[in-house]
């Protein structure tokens, strides 16, 4: 695989590694890695949140903001012609 970085990128990248006494292809492999272990992360957490909410919602611990907004009864206006109503 080949990778075009920018400039700016290349060099930040190429004044990281002499810093740190990393070859530049290996400096560059670590941090790739741990950029994607983090939003692999990230990703398993908002997994997790959206199945914890809708377990509450089977449960009935939530409900529609419809049914709140009509309770309320709160006046939104109309959204503007075409844009998406809400549920």
């Amino acid at each position: 695989m080949t990778i075009t970085l920018k400039p700016e990128t290349e060099e930040k990248l190429r004044k990281t590694a002499e810093w740190e006494g990393q070859d530049v292809d290996t400096l560059a492999n670590l941090l790739l890695a741990e950029v994607l272990a983090q939003r692999e992360q990230e990703h398993a957490e908002d997994i997790a949140a959206v199945e914890v909410a809708w377990q509450a919602v089977k449960e009935g611990r939530e409900r529609p903001f419809s049914e709140y907004v009509a309770e309320r009864r709160l006046n939104f206006p109309d959204p503007a012609p075409g844009a998406a109503r809400p549920l």
